[in-house]
């Protein structure tokens, strides 16, 4: 009959390596079932091991930088560099845009991103590409913003609009290399970067275009403060309709440069003088009493047609 209680001396290199293999996986974040597995043992002795003979009863935080080498990136180091969120990167990951991480951790803590290490000459290639399509991306929205003239739309974006404003200040800062942490604007362009990335296609140049024209541009404070006021406002301020105020001018009652002047913008397309433009109207003719008479009349047979 085998003798349970007798046990064979265990040798000290052995149970070292042993105590060492047990350690780096409850490092690696392996649960206690799974060690105790790999050693044919119940979670309860491998628990008493860590606390007796490693003197351990921590829960282990996984650290990516620790096993990171000198020339790799983790995912919090691309996170960093590029802002965008964590859970994100997966995303990348997912859909292939961005490069394939050079190799991956078999650890069970935390999320599966932490396992990922990429080389960093492959995210600094990545990361170029991405600020040039980035660059490419906010220059085509603002062009198309300023210069949208259809015969449905006819007015484009002032300079000063915010929209603008957001994407013109994120250029200037990518163009003056301030790029770190802030790559994660959706260009829609991550298919290209890494088509080019792999050399499928041919390299993309950006050209840069010139905004100083619209760095001048004038706003409604600045018209104002000249006693110049768009059509809209001149009409309420005169109490006359924006319609009447366009036909007077095209009718020469009112003169560019006395009581109106050309805008630089389609909101500012006709900028008025309205005490001016009020007094050349009443020279002209007009009466407010007739006027209220006509408008009085219109809404009525607009009431009896309905």
């Amino acid at each position: 009959m085998k003798n349970y209680k007798y046990r064979p001396p265990f040798l000290k290199e052995i149970k070292e390596e042993r105590n060492q293999l047990i350690l780096s996986m409850r490092k690696e974040g392996h649960t206690l079932q799974s060690i105790a597995n790999k050693f044919g043992c119940s979670r309860e002795w491998i628990r008493l091991l860590l606390k007796n003979e490693l003197n351990t009863t921590e829960k282990f935080v996984f650290k990516p930088e620790e096993y990171c080498g000198a020339d790799e990136y983790t995912a919090h180091d691309i996170v960093e560099l590029t802002g965008y969120p964590l859970e994100y990167l997966g995303i990348l990951i997912s859909k292939n845009w961005i490069p394939k991480s050079t190799r991956v951790m078999n650890t069970q803590i935390n999320s599966k991103i932490d396992r990922h290490f990429w080389k960093q000459t492959d995210i600094d290639k990545w990361i170029k590409l991405k600020i040039k399509y980035l660059k490419i991306a906010l220059e085509s929205y603002l062009q198309c913003r300023l210069t949208f003239r259809t015969k449905k739309y006819r007015c484009a974006y002032k300079f000063t609009h915010p929209n603008l404003q957001r994407r013109y200040k994120l250029l200037v800062q990518l163009q003056s290399g301030d790029w770190k942490g802030k790559l994660s604007y959706n260009s829609r362009r991550n298919d290209e970067v890494m088509k080019e990335f792999y050399g499928y296609v041919k390299p993309l140049e950006y050209i840069p275009n010139d905004y100083s024209k619209y760095l001048n541009e004038k706003s409604n404070e600045d018209y104002a403060q000249k006693g110049l006021f768009n059509g809209m406002t001149t009409a309420k301020k005169i109490h006359v309709s924006n319609l009447t105020l366009l036909n007077y001018r095209r009718r020469g009652v009112l003169k560019e440069g006395t009581h109106y002047i050309k805008g630089d913008h389609y909101f500012h397309q006709y900028m008025y003088y309205p005490e001016k433009t009020k007094q050349a109207i009443i020279n002209a003719g007009y009466s407010e009493k007739l006027a209220d008479a006509a408008r009085k009349r219109e809404a009525k047979k607009k009431g009896e047609n309905v």
